[in-house]
């Protein structure tokens, strides 16, 4: 079966219902569309046979009434039927609404490879234009579809009818056809390759917008306004070029289908108006193919027309099932064991590069963290450091050797309830649009108030919110540019804590806190957690004051773990690293 077919059903089957009504709908407007020629037909030939043949029809107006009541029938379902587009579109937008969320969620899922192979711009494209309006896939898969499936029916309904009648009227009604595919056959694979550059330059024109407003403070900082102008205006130039290619294509199929119509429509009227003079059909007969074709017009465009958007749609389709099938080594989070407590964390033997790359990250790191243990991991820029908090969380994937928590591999642990126990505050801080709050309970939603008390106070926000007009209700504006940095990272302190975490892991957090704030830091959570472990990557060796241990990543990116003192004694780079560092 055709993938793209295979793909509509699938998805036809997970609405199946909103399906069913749009197939039944869809009959039944059909059905009532060439029902009023059909009625008028008979009015027609009913007044002929009642002037022509006046004794043939004792009660002429008893006749005439029952057509009359056919049209007032006809009249109520067109009234039912008239509903059909409006709930096309309501089924247009729960394939947008249901669509979107299902590959968010694939998104989701996957690891740092994918967000390094897709752009930002390009999968919010991916995520909003490839789905949304005509002709992409969720118009095309109900009104692109059915408003085929309309018009096969009509023409189907009123071919029996015609066929019915005279046969020899009803083949040259239908000759358009043939030519019409014949069209589109040649010009299907230029329509594909077309759509798809017009999609691929969207993205780009998305990335660019993604990248300007988001850096707008280093843009203007470096006056580079008119460098991005230029970046904008190719990236829009590109874009402009593949759109007006699609629409020349799209206008000359249909300027071409319109004329073999036409000239069919001609031909037709032609015919049956001879076939009516010289007595082979009636009037009502050539009313009624004249009618019908020209209800037939716009479905006999619909029929080619929906290869045509098709073909369109189906490059969106494959663009979001790239998304959905790229590779990733993150598992299902709700397979594996689960996990409720921390006992141990530890290395055993681990490689790590990056992908691309030559050199070996991490080169046999073992280790062991015991709860309520606190480690400092020191190194030089570069050395891995933040590497082996994203192997801790599950997203890298180790090279060899094994991690383990509570004596069992990460492999086998259910991702979702191993990092239900871990808090992690990212050397970067990122907040969302919303409120201070909003952000702090993102990570706990069932938190009690003085949960969250302790958590403001214990990463020194408490005083600073209190100064707020709004106190923390306050926005953070797009990823935080309404607050400071520094508040920016306490704020991801504060989530992180809230969580009430088994095992902490601050990543290079001392940037955004003093000295003084730092003791305090380490002092509320002496006070208010206890019993979690912690994992703390720094470059302040005012630090150690607070740690049980350091694990140091030397060049070779081999771990050496022990206190501070018997490093300092016992591992040359380790005493050449902290007097480097102190000099500085």
């Amino acid at each position: 079966m055709n993938k793209h077919l295979k793909w509509i059903i699938n998805q036809y089957k997970a609405n199946i219902w909103f399906v069913l009504i749009m197939v039944l709908f869809t009959l039944a407007s059909s059905a009532v569309s060439i029902a009023y020629p059909y009625a008028f037909k008979r009015m027609i030939d009913l007044l002929r046979d009642i002037l022509q043949n006046p004794l043939l029809y004792p009660d002429p107006m008893h006749e005439v009434n029952r057509v009359l009541w056919l049209f007032i029938a006809i009249g109520g379902a067109q009234f039912l039927t008239g509903f059909y587009p409006c709930f096309r579109a309501l089924v247009n937008l729960r394939f947008e609404h249901t669509l979107r969320m299902l590959y968010f969620k694939y998104i989701t899922g996957k690891d740092f490879r994918f967000f390094q192979h897709f752009r930002t711009g390009d999968i919010v494209t991916r995520l909003t234009d490839d789905l949304s309006d005509f002709p992409k896939i969720s118009w095309f898969l109900c009104s692109g579809i059915f408003r085929a499936f309309n018009s096969f029916s009509m023409i189907l309904f009123s071919l029996v009818v015609m066929f019915s009648i005279n046969v020899k009227l009803t083949l040259l009604s239908i000759a358009p056809l043939p030519l019409m595919m014949v069209v589109f056959y040649f010009t299907s694979e230029k329509l594909y390759t077309n759509f798809e550059r017009n999609q691929r330059a969207i993205s780009n024109i998305n990335n660019q917008l993604e990248m300007s407003f988001s850096g707008i403070r280093i843009v203007k900082s470096f006056v580079s306004e008119e460098k991005y102008n230029r970046f904008f205006d190719l990236a829009l130039a590109n874009r402009f070029k593949t759109e007006m290619s699609v629409v020349k294509l799209n206008a000359v199929l249909s300027l071409i289908y319109q004329y073999i119509d036409y000239f069919a429509q001609i031909g037709v009227i032609m015919f049956g108006g001879f076939m009516a003079v010289k007595g082979e059909i009636t009037v009502g007969t050539f009313f009624l193919f004249y009618t019908y074709l020209s209800m037939m017009i716009y479905p006999l465009l619909d029929l080619p027309q929906l290869f045509v958007s098709g073909k369109q749609a189906f490059v969106n389709i494959d663009r979001l099932e790239e998304m959905k099938n790229y590779p990733t080594f993150n598992k299902a989070e709700d397979q594996g064991e689960t996990v409720d407590h921390f006992e141990s964390l530890s290395f055993a033997n681990v490689n790590f590069r990056y992908p691309g790359k030559e050199d070996l990250v991490l080169r046999d790191l073992s280790f062991e963290l015991k709860a309520p243990q606190r480690m400092l991991i020191l190194g030089a820029t570069g050395a891995g450091k933040s590497t082996v908090a994203n192997l801790i969380l599950g997203l890298l994937p180790v090279d060899n050797g094994r991690i383990l928590v509570n004596s069992t591999d990460i492999e086998q642990l259910q991702i979702k309830s191993l990092r239900d126990v871990i808090a992690f505050v990212p050397q970067e801080p990122s907040l969302f649009s919303g409120t201070i709050k909003e952000n702090i309970m993102l990570a706990n939603e069932s938190a009690s108030p003085p949960e969250y008390s302790v958590a403001l106070k214990a990463a020194q926000l408490s005083s600073e919110i209190a100064s707020f007009p709004d106190k923390d209700d306050t926005k953070v504006g797009n990823r935080g540019l309404d607050v400071s940095g520094g508040q920016k990272q306490r704020i991801t302190i504060a989530r992180a804590l809230i969580k009430k975490p088994k095992l902490l892991i601050l990543d290079d957090i001392t940037a955004s806190l003093d000295a003084e704030n730092e003791e305090k830091l380490w002092q509320d959570i002496n006070l208010h957690y206890p019993n979690t472990a912690a994992i703390v990557i720094s470059h302040r060796l005012s630090t150690l004051r607070y740690v049980d241990c350091v694990l140091f990543i030397d060049s070779q990116g081999r771990g050496h773990k022990g206190t501070h003192e018997e490093l300092v004694f016992k591992n040359k780079e380790y005493h050449d690293f902290l007097h480097e560092h102190l000099k500085k």
